[in-house]
């Protein structure tokens, strides 16, 4: 499995051509998919264009979801084309083995989360009974996992069990900025970051987990700190946003990572416990 196939083709710097290149993606690989759009107002002057991958159980099950947009002026490979290869892919073999799950592309994430705060709005909370998002997963030898408080929840619990973070170079962090999962907070439904970064950055994530942002906001040293961290580089415009800098084996270690939680049965607690894999 070529899992940056399609790397080149989603990073693009026109956000227009980034959703015709997902579209185009979508539809060679046999995935189906519907547009949750919504018209430009103040809050998004660009207007929304989700995709939802339709889903091909209708069991309840997990949200897998990560953001198309990239900053303006922005290839986004890291940022966030990587992510939406592996989760392309976790969708064709989940809806080969018919394993219940949901699958989202959000609009807005760069501009306010725009996109996953309109689909949390309308989302049918009885068939989601977790959210694990992705975000910058295409550079770096570690798995960085922020379960936000929801780490011994059942839905969630197998993707940050020691076990599996241990065979694939994973660890939880008590920091990662917020992205699409934030929209989903609130609703009682488990919300978990995930993230590909070099080892040494788990040491500026310690620093700046203890810097909060408090009632007069973060300190000055809170972004010189995110300014040194080697992932920085590949975001945003950085010097090493771009195709040829994003690291397949990063993007098939996330992979390999998702579907040991999918598949860990070592905890009682994990997936498996909550899912019946019927017609598998």
């Amino acid at each position: 499995m070529n899992i940056s196939r399609h790397l080149s083709r989603l990073s693009q710097k026109d956000p227009l051509q980034r959703r015709q290149a997902l579209e185009e993606v979508l539809n060679q690989e046999g995935l189906s998919y519907m547009r949750q759009e919504e018209e430009p107002s103040v809050k998004a002057p660009k207007g929304i264009s989700n995709y939802l991958i339709n889903p091909w159980n209708e069991e309840p099950g997990l949200l897998f979801c990560a953001h198309h947009d990239g900053v303006p002026g922005s290839f986004g490979a890291n940022d966030n084309a990587a992510a939406l290869c592996i989760l392309i892919d976790l969708a064709k073999t989940l809806s080969a083995e018919n394993f219940p799950a949901r699958f989202a592309f959000f609009d807005g994430e760069e501009s306010g989360n725009t996109g996953s705060r309109l689909y949390a709005a309308q989302m049918d909370r009885k068939m989601v009974t977790g959210v694990v998002n992705l975000d910058v997963c295409g550079y770096g030898d570690t798995v960085a996992v922020y379960d936000r408080g929801y780490g011994r929840k059942p839905s969630v619990s197998s993707f940050c069990s020691h076990k599996v973070l241990k065979a694939h170079s994973g660890v939880l962090v008590k920091y990662l900025p917020k992205g699409d999962e934030a929209s989903f907070s609130g609703l009682s439904i488990p919300a978990i970051s995930i993230a590909s970064i070099p080892r040494w950055d788990i040491e500026y994530l310690k620093v700046l987990s203890g810097m909060g942002s408090g009632i007069l906001g973060r300190p000055p040293e809170f972004d010189m700190i995110m300014g040194q961290m080697e992932i920085s580089t590949t975001m945003h415009g950085g010097y090493r946003d771009s195709p040829e800098w994003v690291e397949p084996e990063a993007m098939a270690r996330i992979y390999d990572y998702l579907m040991d939680g999918l598949h860990s049965n070592g905890d009682k607690k994990g997936v498996l416990s909550r899912f019946s894999l019927r017609g598998r």
